[in-house]
């Protein structure tokens, strides 16, 4: 029995490269640091500095519009360049940014710092996404993209869990604490991939941005398929991403949640999410992408549902984070691999950035909108709003497939796990 569970170990260790694992490993410490804030970042700046949580949200969207163009402007670098090269830059600019928070407590000195956070963190995603699948074959993009994100929700909670410990006082000093420890956490991630990360030798070169196959985001933007997805996606993820922005503020303040209970909240989406993101991910592999976009917006309503009743009885976050993190299963690994379906091999890394804008656009524009409702005499009108936008954004997803999903002629879907 222990050597049957050694083989099993070591074949899924030779499934993927050294240089993924080391990846995977790298991101487990970004996003332990990471996560110690992200669920405290409206609740420092707005309630603790004292900022307000509607100027709190129009930071996060000036963050995520600068965040942009910026992507957009620069997106050539991860060819030109090199993924890795730039994907070190975007985590040292991230560091410095995180590690600079405690300081901005003026709203000048507060729209700085996230407006050159911005820069670095939406380039983040796809130079992140295009080193990754620079590693792997066509057909393990799906199990690539479960790893990955098994290994940034493990540090997620992880560090959520820390947060909340750190912070669980309520005091400025534990945010300064919190803030410049996520920023030696964030850097140490960097220094890792500087030293060990390295795309392996057999992998094909992704195409330079001066070749004449880089192509353009004309061609990018003719696909209607790919364009369609997007809104898709911006609608959905306007609500997913609030989970993080709004409901730790809203639960504070609404409901009396604790700091240290808000992080266990993180840490049990964690503990489901790495129990049970892979196997989830090989069940869903024939589903089509926007039916498991609709069926992920169904179980966040019913979560959004119970966060909005969480004033009235103290047990529903916890049921709610379960539900919540059922969607959330469904709908992570499938963002990824729709966008590598759609994507021809040449023009994958102006997809996954265009994939980055819809993710940091909906993000500001969702946190500047609930900043604005969580900050007026009526904050649980919020609840109902997401609602809403997910009924739609579901409805999307089901009219996606109707137009023919990603499904291409020239090239099999991806396989998002090893399916029975």
């Amino acid at each position: 029995m222990y050597e049957r569970a050694m083989e099993r170990v070591r074949g899924t260790l030779q499934r993927f490269p050294r240089s993924l694992w080391l990846l995977a490993a790298a991101n487990f410490i970004l996003f332990t640091a990471r996560g110690m804030t992200m669920p405290f970042l409206v609740i420092f700046f707005g309630q603790i500095v004292g900022l307000g949580e509607g100027m709190v949200g129009a930071g996060i969207f000036v963050n995520a519009v600068v965040g942009v163009v910026f992507t957009l402007a620069v997106a050539g670098l991860i060819d030109r360049l090199g993924a890795r090269l730039v994907l070190i830059a975007t985590i040292v600019g991230v560091a410095v940014m995180t590690a600079s928070f405690p300081l901005a407590t003026t709203p000048s000195l507060f729209f700085l710092v996230m407006v050159l956070h911005g820069c670095a963190s939406q380039l983040y995603w796809p130079a992140s996404d295009t080193f990754a699948t620079s590693m792997v074959s066509m057909d393990q993009m799906g199990e690539m993209f479960a790893l990955l994100r098994v290994a940034n929700a493990l540090g997620i909670g992880a560090g959520g869990l820390l947060g909340g410990l750190i912070v669980a006082g309520g005091t400025l000093d534990q945010y300064r604490v919190l803030y410049l420890s996520s920023g030696a956490g964030i850097a140490l991630a960097a220094l890792m991939i500087v030293t060990l990360v390295r795309r392996p030798g057999t992998a094909a070169p992704s195409p330079r941005a001066g070749s004449a196959n880089a192509g353009s985001w004309r061609e990018v933007l003719a696909d209607r398929r790919y364009i369609f997805s997007q809104v898709v996606m911006f609608i959905l993820l306007a609500a997913f991403t609030q989970l993080q922005v709004s409901a730790p503020p809203f639960l504070r303040k609404e409901a009396g949640v604790s700091e240290a209970v808000i992080g266990l909240l993180f840490a049990i989406n964690t503990v489901i999410v790495v129990a049970l993101q892979i196997p989830v991910a090989a069940r869903i592999g024939s589903w089509g992408r926007g039916t498991t976009f609709a069926v992920a917006a169904l179980f966040w309503i019913v979560a959004y549902a119970m966060i909005g009743a969480s004033p009235w009885l103290s047990l529903l976050p916890f049921a709610a984070i379960i539900i919540y993190t059922v969607g959330e299963m469904l709908f992570m690994p499938t963002t990824g691999v729709l966008v590598v379906e759609l994507a021809p091999e040449r023009l994958r890394g102006r997809y996954l950035a265009g994939s980055s804008v819809t993710w940091g656009l909906a993000w500001g524009v969702a946190s500047w909108g609930s900043g604005a409702i969580l900050g007026s005499s009526s904050p649980l009108l919020l609840w109902p709003a997401l609602i809403g936008v997910l009924i739609v954004g579901g409805l999307g997803g089901l009219l996606f497939d109707r137009m023919g999903g990603t499904r291409r002629a020239a090239a099999p879907a991806v396989q998002l796990g090893d399916g029975d």
